[in-house]
């Protein structure tokens, strides 16, 4: 498996037109994509590893027995059955390539994803015939894992070798502590909680979640950074958090609320039988519950876009959970989506990294 430290990491040209490619896994646009959207994500080794002829036929089966459950729950989010992750994640594209461009380093914005269209064949070809001419590589994953951002971001050079192989690329693998992504995810916490403490809500009646998605407990006992990346994204966000509420003089405050003192990390998604990480945001839910919380925040670390996960699993489905054990308030902090904090960090990370004559040597020109 290609670590985080292999993918090439060329010192981009100031002078030259960057191809901007913004990776990601995906979704279906319509219900007709659901089958094929599950079955190519069934079929990659990182997500379901197994001999490439089982898992080829068991993938096509998993995605045909699933995909009419599936598209049902696509349909709880949106008339067409799609998901908002393609066009956000195109607007966020457009969005660094004209924060770059600005600085006089030419910049077009592309997306590719890995089950799903746009795929990056068509787009490494598309920005190729546009004037691109090196590349930047940055996946929508704020953490790296192999399943994720290594699949998704091999998929996108494995394009680049075939159709532009001597163009110069710089692969930012992962962002996790990014001061702007810290900013982005700590304000609506800092925002909600602070609410709370103004109104002198009871501390021990409120409770603080911060979800991600979770992983198969095999690939951390591997070497998968995932886990240790999340926890140090949450450790940074919460240290944020109680930083300013503090300064507001609500410290003794957070202290009390569940969560408060310290960060309390579960995970969502979970599926299959083999073992994830956890706990379980939906266990973690009931526990508190019954403990007496009765006003909950969520917020998730770990997606740029809202998408199924969001909005439904948290929106819908365990807030209903959460109502049903006598939950009276549930909050859920937004995704990243078009935040400009963000989005302005990463910009001025991506330019400080990809064209500094310190981190590689300029490929010819193609």
């Amino acid at each position: 498996m290609m670590t985080i430290d292999t993918f090439p990491r060329a010192a981009l040209d100031p002078a030259r037109t960057t191809g901007l490619i913004m990776c990601g896994m995906g979704g279906p646009d319509g219900p007709e994509a659901v089958q094929p959207f599950l079955r190519n994500l069934f079929r990659d080794p990182n997500i379901f590893p197994a001999p490439r002829l089982v898992a080829g036929i068991a993938g096509r089966f998993i995605a045909w027995k699933r995909a009419p459950k599936v598209r049902e729950r696509y349909a709880m989010i949106s008339e067409d059955s799609s998901t908002p992750q393609l066009p956000t994640t195109r607007k966020q594209a457009v969005y660094l390539a004209e924060k770059i461009s600005e600085t006089g380093r030419g910049t077009l914005p592309g997306v590719a994803m890995r089950y799903w269209d746009p795929f990056p064949d068509q787009t490494v070809a598309e920005l190729m015939k546009a004037g691109a001419r090196q590349f930047l590589i940055v996946p929508t994953f704020p953490q790296y894992s192999g399943a994720t951002n290594g699949s998704t971001i091999r998929f996108v050079l494995d394009a680049l070798g075939k159709i532009a192989p001597n163009a110069p690329v710089h692969v930012v693998p992962d962002w996790h502590l990014l001061p702007g992504f810290i900013e982005a995810v700590a304000r609506p916490v800092i925002t909600q909680l602070t609410c709370w403490a103004d109104d002198r809500i009871d501390p021990g009646e409120c409770a603080l979640l911060y979800v991600a998605h979770s992983l198969p407990e095999s690939f951390i006992r591997k070497g998968d950074p995932y886990l240790d990346r999340t926890r140090a994204t949450v450790n940074a966000v919460h240290q944020l958090v109680t930083k300013i509420l503090g300064a507001a003089e609500n410290g003794a405050w957070l202290n009390r609320v569940n969560g408060g003192a310290k960060p309390e990390l579960c995970f969502q998604s979970k599926v299959g039988p083999v073992k994830w990480l956890g706990p379980q945001i939906e266990n973690e839910v009931s526990r508190l519950a019954r403990a007496g919380a009765r006003r909950l925040l969520v917020q998730p670390v770990s997606f740029t876009c809202e998408h199924i996960e969001t909005l439904l699993e948290l929106d819908i489905e365990l807030k209903a959970r959460a109502i049903d054990l006598g939950v009276e308030d549930f909050h859920r902090g937004p995704a990243l989506n078009l935040n400009g904090i963000w989005l302005d960090s990463l910009a001025d990370h991506m330019m400080d990294e990809a064209f500094s004559t310190e981190v590689g040597r300029i490929g010819p020109e193609v």
